[in-house]
């Protein structure tokens, strides 16, 4: 499963976190070109360039496609948040506000809970060639199958 908390040791020997996904080449992490990045602002984010194959007939990121990059990238924020890679979405819910034109669509995470059974994670994308601008704005839930049953 996609962990942007996987690292790699940079030539100073520090942790950099890793740009490539490796999750096979038919993965649709590998097939949609998403990549890890570092936020400066928000820390570990995922992101994906505007390609002919990802628009719409507008020219921006299709919304299909912008709720996919959401959810990858607010799994990886749910893992790293659960301590388990034994988690599945159960609820998600996303607000477009405007066109990704520029690209590249980044998605930055934040938790908002982590209780027992659940965590349910913000994630915004942002237009990042557009001076950041917020495009879609979202929240997700994630049971913890690992969790105790009540």
């Amino acid at each position: 499963m996609f962990s942007p908390a996987d690292t790699d040791s940079d030539q100073n020997g520090e942790d950099a976190t890793m740009a490539t996904i490796d999750v096979g080449a038919t993965h649709i992490l590998s097939l949609m070109h998403m990549e890890r990045v570092e936020d400066p602002e928000t820390g570990p984010a995922l992101e994906m360039e505007l390609r002919e194959e990802v628009v719409n007939p507008h020219g921006s990121l299709h919304g299909g496609l912008m709720g996919a990059l959401i959810e990858c990238g607010a799994a990886g924020c749910a893992v790293r948040a659960a301590g388990s890679e034994n988690i599945v979405a159960s609820d998600m819910n996303i607000r477009f506000l405007s066109a990704v034109t520029v690209g590249p669509a980044r998605v930055v995470t934040e938790v908002l809970r982590r209780g027992r059974r659940n965590v349910v994670i913000r994630a915004d994308v942002i237009d990042v060639g557009d001076d950041r601008k917020l495009v879609a704005s979202s929240t997700l839930s994630y049971a913890l199958l690992d969790s105790p049953a009540t």
